[in-house]
């Protein structure tokens, strides 16, 4: 079984504002009609979509062939081995994988800004501004995505670092005591509440 996806760069020229359109199709005909239809209905609505901010990205078992380039609008463009679709990193591949790597840069960046500019405070006020802006670029959209043990065991990693460097432990000491004491979860049980919370959402309504 093949997925097919592809995530399109959208400009409205009336508003100039953007917006981005993913389709999926099982089969390549099929997601070339769907192009069809979009170049179409974009020249009626006045929309331009920008294929140098479009990709394409294929799963399943034959997601490692070679798949002949689709058109968009007499315009074509390549597939691609890795996505960006609202923040989250998409990888090709016979299932549904995420990259976690640029979630991991983008946590590291936000944590080094605030210990930059938060030197003279106490180690709980530090620890709430990382709670506030950088953990949740950790988490970002974590509860939708299906990540393995290794790379929740990443993060969570992550995450255990920035304990330590806030209240000066050395990288080889633990920080659960000191997670437990302040009534803090550790990343993965956030990610476990974070889902039970989601799905609850989901079932009520």
């Amino acid at each position: 079984m093949l997925c097919l996806i592809i995530v399109l760069g959208c400009t409205c020229i009336l508003k100039n504002n953007a917006d981005d359109i993913i389709l999926l199709s099982p089969s390549i005909t099929g997601l070339q009609k769907m192009l069809d239809i979009c170049s179409e209905l974009a020249k009626l609505l006045s929309l331009e979509f920008n294929v140098e901010k479009s990709h394409c990205i294929a799963f399943g078992n034959m997601s490692n062939v070679t798949i002949t380039p689709m058109s968009l609008g007499g315009n074509s463009f390549e597939w691609c081995g890795a996505v960006k679709y609202l923040g989250v990193y998409l990888q090709s591949g016979r299932s549904l994988k995420f990259d976690i790597a640029p979630m991991k840069r983008a946590f590291y960046a936000a944590c080094n800004s605030i210990f930059m500019y938060g030197s003279a405070i106490n180690e709980i006020a530090l620890l709430s501004l990382q709670e506030t802006y950088s953990l949740c670029v950790l988490v970002y959209a974590i509860p939708a995505l299906s990540l393995t043990t290794k790379q929740i065991d990443e993060l969570n990693v992550c995450w255990n670092s920035v304990i330590r460097k806030v209240f000066g432990y050395h990288k080889w000491e633990s920080v659960s005591a000191v997670l437990l004491g302040l009534g803090r979860l550790n990343v993965k049980h956030l990610i476990m509440l974070r889902k039970v919370k989601f799905y609850r959402h989901l079932f009520y309504n």
